[in-house]
């Protein structure tokens, strides 16, 4: 049976001068060869800079929310006040239950309305954004990335660290990245890449590791009754590996997480408890939503709580300085047995 799986790649950006790269280089080429307006572009430019140095641009969801936004919010208020002598239900917990109360449901309306607009409102556009990688899978490109080479952001051709996590067996991002000039590590785990070259490709290593959702070292045993054999999983997370490769304080250039599904927990629950994202330029994820295809979820308080994950993820992103730049909603699909 297949079963389509949502999938949507995410770029965000921190908030770095980018502005101020723009308006010095339009004033040293417009400059004309008067004095004065030489020194009237010098502090045009240095006002600039201030502004942007100075004045942050305020979080998404503190901003003035859109109407559909704010009458939901009000509704939801209003259904939450609570009625004097109120009689209470008790609803057990079932598979699919559609029997809401009506203040959850707004509850829900709410966090999808503020969901939908994190992930698809641009907050900061790129101006020159390039595709990396990618091949092509039942007549659609796969696999590829966007990269953003704006100044402030753009990595430097051979000194820039490139994580790369979720590979599967597609390493024609990491092989661009490689030949862009970075130094790229990249991760995955399971018991065919085995047989996968430590160096697949120039400045590449692979490794093979996971992406740990939480913050200590996991091992973890399956066992295939087919072929009687025992596959031993390593996750770590990401501090402690990028300690064990000698990358303890280092900047990275781009870290790109590709993880099919527990995405949410490796940020919420292992990377925002480090100074790591500060220390980023771009982060280039994809973000997984076939949770809500799934038929044995629970439309009660286990969706309002899946919701409410993932909307505080996408704060936390924001929180530590990152703007959306880019999104493309994918559609991808997984074989399941019957």
């Amino acid at each position: 049976m297949e079963v389509m799986q949502q999938k949507i790649n995410i770029i965000f950006l921190p908030p770095l001068p980018g502005r101020l790269s723009f308006t010095s280089l339009n004033a040293l080429q417009m400059a004309p060869a008067s004095l004065f307006r030489r020194l009237r572009f010098a502090v045009l430019s240095i006002l600039c800079f201030v502004l942007v140095l100075y004045v942050k641009p305020r979080p998404l969801l503190r901003t003035s929310a859109p109407a559909l936004t704010r009458v939901a919010i009000e509704k939801y208020e209003e259904a939450r006040t609570p009625l004097v002598n109120e009689p209470v239900n008790l609803i057990s917990t079932f598979v699919h239950n559609t029997s809401l109360a009506g203040h959850e449901l707004k509850e829900q309306l709410v966090l999808l309305d503020q969901l939908l607009l994190l992930m698809t409102n641009i907050t900061k556009p790129c101006r020159k954004l390039v595709r990396q990688g990618g091949k092509l899978c039942r007549g659609k490109l796969d696999g590829d990335k966007k990269l953003c080479l704006d100044p402030f952001v753009r990595p430097t051709s051979n000194s820039c660290l490139v994580y790369s996590f979720g590979i599967g067996y597609d390493f024609s991002f990491d092989a661009a990245m490689g030949k862009y000039g970075c130094q790229v590590f990249s991760f995955d785990d399971d018991n065919a890449h085995e047989l996968l070259n430590r160096n697949p490709y120039p400045r590449v290593t692979f490794l093979r590791l996971r992406l740990a959702a939480g913050r200590s070292v996991k091992v973890e045993r399956t066992y295939d009754p087919e072929t009687k054999s025992e596959y031993i999983y390593l996750y770590r997370p990401l501090d402690n590996i990028m300690y064990l490769l000698g990358h303890p304080k280092a900047n990275v250039d781009v870290l790109k997480i590709d993880v099919d599904g527990p995405e949410w927990e490796i940020f919420e629950d292992s990377i925002f408890k480090t100074n790591i994202l500060e220390r980023t330029r771009q982060l280039s994820i994809e973000i997984h939503l076939s949770v809500f295809l799934d038929p044995q979820l629970d439309t009660g308080r286990p969706l309002t709580q899946t919701l409410q994950k993932y909307t505080r993820v996408f704060k936390g992103l924001e929180d530590r300085g990152f703007r959306l730049t880019h999104n493309e909603p994918r559609a991808g699909y997984s074989k399941q047995k019957n």
